[in-house]
């Protein structure tokens, strides 16, 4: 299995590169404990994750 760590700071390394600007927008109430790109960055890795764990069951169970 993979590493999610490896997997998520890759993910992040790659957005951050895009040079986009997700922490345009005022918040109100407690301060979040991850930015938007963090969590844009650790939504994508489990979607890539999960994807490629079922193409695994595919490819061996099926």
């Amino acid at each position: 299995m993979a590493n999610i760590t490896k997997n998520y700071f890759k993910v992040l390394e790659v957005l951050s590169s895009l040079d986009v600007d997700f922490n345009h927008t005022f918040r109100a109430g407690r301060k979040a404990k991850m930015s938007d790109i963090e969590a844009v960055a650790l939504s994508l890795t489990a979607e890539y994750m999960e994807r490629s764990i079922n193409v695994w069951k595919v490819i061996f169970i099926n």
